[in-house]
């Protein structure tokens, strides 16, 4: 009878093994993806001096139309090159504005500079923040930019650098998700319906 109740507590035990060796592994490389965030947000920060604001000045600092193309020039001091990271992106607005950047750049380039135009705005910074906030979700942020010019609410800073919590939060949360996603892809995939 003991024999039999030690085996059984070893088929039970058993999968829990696994999954507390998957979980160090997983929390392992959740330290290392956080570590990394953190170090890319403090270079960026850093290096390229996303802290400091830049006034509104002159209307050649603004891009323009061509009207041949129908598309938006930057201004000779400007390039997209000087726009922020996606990872930036990722971690101010989400996925979607994240993957509207990778996979139609053009498309997302022209948004910035159209807005840049239109609002007469000279922060790159402060023009990709409002796109990435508008594909993100473009009622919310229509929302807010009409009641924000109706004065009912505050103007909302879209191109300040997030804070040092909220790329802690959303690494520790995407590199949760995914992972969860990813192990419940791999069960279904081979099989099993038990997810964990």
């Amino acid at each position: 009878k003991t024999e039999s109740k030690v085996e059984l507590a070893k088929t039970l035990l058993e999968p829990l093994m696994l999954n507390y060796a998957t979980m160090r592994i997983v929390i392992k490389h959740l330290a290392i993806i956080l570590v990394m965030n953190i170090y890319l947000y403090k270079s960026s920060v850093s290096s390229f001096g996303l802290n400091s604001g830049q006034k509104k000045t002159k209307a050649n600092t603004l891009p323009t139309l061509d009207l041949k193309s129908k598309q938006y020039v930057p201004p000779p001091n400007l390039s997209s090159s000087q726009f922020y990271s996606p990872i930036s992106s990722m971690i101010k607005a989400g996925p979607v504005a994240a993957l509207t950047r990778l996979f139609q750049p053009k498309e997302y380039e022209q948004a910035v500079w159209k807005y840049m135009l239109e609002y007469k705005e000279t922060n790159v910074k402060q023009a990709q923040g409002n796109m990435d906030a508008f594909f993100a979700s473009r009622e919310n942020w229509v929302e807010q930019k009409l009641l924000e010019k109706q004065g009912k609410r505050e103007v909302y800073d879209y191109g300040q650098e997030p804070t040092l919590d909220r790329v802690v939060l959303a690494t520790v949360w995407g590199a949760m998700s995914t992972s969860i996603i990813l192990r419940a892809t791999w069960q279904l995939v081979h099989g099993n319906r038990n997810f964990f």
